[in-house]
């Protein structure tokens, strides 16, 4: 199959979000904050998100396992508090976007932290890998959130990719330094070759529909190959039984989900019996993705309150 074609299918998957820099200039950043909290409230009309104060938010640079430069923000409650909730973007989205889907948690006592996941936002150049690189980039955010802001509790909310790298990454046995309390996977995915064929396929190019099995048997010989990433491969399910420490996890997803499928969240649901935590599962019956918190704000904060309050 003709190399070119591939390379440039792999080029559009990591180029989806990488005109955005001039946006940036100036603490651009707070201006998406902005754009973000001003449309949330106008299809929500919860006041309680303009509650949070954008202004305050700070920006934070730090490295990945590679060294790659990761950027993130955060904002303090302003009741002292050394509570934090640790925001998980989605693909071709960026920080901004998962700080004010947080808002909540700011009148919950939480202080909010976000970044950028590689090749996403303001942080490197760096191959997208949906979620395997991506959980090493958390752990780094992680261990800048406990060492140089000084938490005392972190917990976790992800949002499509960012919800499938939360579960990834409670299952890694890195947790007990962190002392997380719980996490909230929205519109998680299960398997990272499902959803890159997915994506692929949206692409939209007439040509990728008939060939489409073809493709990716070849993209992801160039991921293993050349990036030493073995997605065909890469699995959760054979983490579970190696995993000897965990926290409790809230999946929320739509039946009207057309980029992850709800069944996905069940599934972690369900495999994760086994870890005796009490995880809990709410499937709402309508709702686009990752969209629930925006058709349904009362009762989609309202699983969230109870989940925790449970804990």
């Amino acid at each position: 199959m003709n190399k070119l074609l591939i390379q440039k299918i792999i080029d559009l998957l990591n180029n989806r979000n990488r005109n955005n820099f001039h946006i940036y200039k100036n603490n651009g950043y707070i201006n998406l904050l902005g754009l973000y909290q001003q449309a949330i409230f106008e299809e929500t009309n919860d006041e309680e998100i303009m509650k949070l104060k954008i202004k305050n938010f700070k920006r934070v640079e730090f490295k990945s396992f590679d060294s790659k430069n990761l950027v993130g923000i955060y904002h303090l409650n302003e009741k002292k508090s050394k509570k934090w909730i640790v925001a998980c973007h989605g693909f071709s989205s960026s920080k901004e976007s998962s700080a004010i889907a947080s808002y909540y948690f700011n009148k919950l006592g939480y202080n909010i932290f976000s970044f950028d996941f590689r090749n996403h936002g303001e942080s490197d150049d760096a191959l997208i890998t949906m979620g395997i690189n991506e959980e090493k980039d958390l752990l780094s955010a992680l261990q800048y959130v406990k060492k140089v802001l000084k938490a005392k509790e972190i917990n976790l909310i992800g949002f499509s990719m960012g919800a499938h790298t939360v579960n990834r990454f409670a299952l890694s046995n890195e947790l007990k330094k962190y002392n997380i309390k719980f996490a909230i996977a929205d519109s998680p995915y299960f398997e990272t070759n499902k959803v890159l064929k997915k994506i692929i396929n949206s692409i939209g190019w007439s040509v990728i529909g008939n060939i489409l099995d073809k493709l990716l048997v070849e993209i992801y010989k160039v991921y293993n190959n050349k990036y030493k990433i073995n997605i065909e491969e890469d699995t959760l399910t054979y983490k579970l039984p190696l995993c000897k420490n965990t926290f409790p996890i809230l999946y929320l997803h739509s039946k009207k989900d057309i980029v992850t499928d709800y069944r996905d969240s069940e599934k972690f649901y369900n495999l994760r019996k086994v870890l005796k935590v009490k995880d809990s599962l709410n499937i709402f019956q309508t709702g686009e993705h990752i969209r629930t918190q925006i058709l349904h704000t009362e009762m989609y904060w309202k699983i969230v309150e109870n989940f925790i309050n449970k804990k």
